[in-house]
């Protein structure tokens, strides 16, 4: 039984795997290639959405690359203007996927933190190495607390 609903089912599983972690360009290919046009309709998915939606996501997979992204690497990336790049920004940041500063001037997009779209084993290590020197840290502010007050008496 799984079995038939996996195979009835198969276009929206790819479908869902190019939001969790793919960008624009694959969601485009997805739709030219696999009838992804009717897969949409079938699950009463606006197209206009889904485009709007992969966007932002594919900003995010961006930012979580790079600390600092020019705007032309974004309109890039989202496939359209430079000019509209803040706005995606906005759009992202107000999503809360997304918190960044725009360098109007430098055109940058400054990225402060983003969601990652899909946590693995390399996710998990970077995390914990983060924790160790989070550990270390306060430990050393912890030590330096107890020689000031050692000091004091």
């Amino acid at each position: 039984m799984l079995h038939a609903c996996l195979l009835l089912s198969a276009p929206l599983l790819d479908l869902l795997r190019v939001f969790q972690e793919g960008k624009l360009e694959d969601y485009q290919s997805f739709v030219k290639t696999n009838g992804g046009e009717s897969v949409l309709a079938q699950w009463e998915l606006s197209p206009a959405e889904c485009t709007r939606h992969i966007r932002i996501l594919s900003l995010c997979s961006l930012a979580a690359e790079h600390e600092e992204i020019p705007y032309s690497i974004v309109a890039n990336t989202l496939q359209t203007e430079s000019s509209d790049v803040e706005k995606w920004v906005i759009a992202a940041v107000s999503s809360g996927l997304l918190s960044a500063k725009m360098d109007q001037l430098q055109e940058q997009v400054i990225v402060e933190r983003c969601v990652v779209r899909k946590f693995e084993m390399e996710q998990w290590k970077g995390l914990q190495s983060r924790l160790h020197l989070w550990k270390k840290n306060v430990g050393g502010i912890l030590e330096a607390y107890k020689q000031s007050q050692q000091q004091k008496q």
